[in-house]
């Protein structure tokens, strides 16, 4: 065993399959991992949305419409605007709150933490589409019920230049 010599192998091949399959499976998931995410972006029609020239990656959000008469989540109505205020629901006034938004989010929220519903993994933010012309102070009423109720990011819907 010990006295015996190999032979030294001369021209030794590369077998490049084996490699040729890693590199496949890693190109896939990066195609995977970098493909667009595309959300179902409705533009509401009694909205006329500023234009921006800026560009960010659209990502998953909760949608929030306001026009000029009504506040709605997801299309869903949450509360009638008359004259640049809310109107037949309760604001709380000290807290800058709009209750039934507030409660509408804590529920989602909840069903987030539960469901795990965001599909990025990425803490959810607010797709905010307001008229142009839609005083801030209503708007100020909306983004700080949102933050209150675990959603202060937002995404302001504008149209590109």
């Amino acid at each position: 065993m010990f006295g015996k010599k190999t032979k030294p192998i001369e021209g030794m091949d590369l077998n490049l399959t084996s490699m040729m399959d890693m590199f496949t499976i890693i190109l896939v998931f990066l195609i995977f991992s970098f493909s667009n995410q595309d959300q179902n972006l409705k533009l509401d029609p009694d909205i006329t949305l500023p234009e921006s020239s800026a560009a960010i990656e659209f990502k998953w959000a909760i949608n929030i419409n306001l026009t000029p008469t009504e506040l709605r989540v997801e299309g869903n109505t949450i509360a009638k605007v008359k004259n640049g205020k809310f109107a037949g629901v309760k604001v709380d006034r000290d807290k800058k709150r709009v209750v039934p938004l507030f409660n509408w989010l804590k529920k989602a929220k909840d069903i987030e933490a539960r469901e795990k519903v965001n599909p990025t993994g990425d803490e959810t933010v607010i797709s905010f589409q307001a008229d142009k012309n839609t005083p801030f102070e209503i708007m100020d009423f909306v983004m700080k019920t949102a933050a209150q109720a675990g959603y202060p990011n937002f995404r302001f819907v504008v149209l590109k230049t």
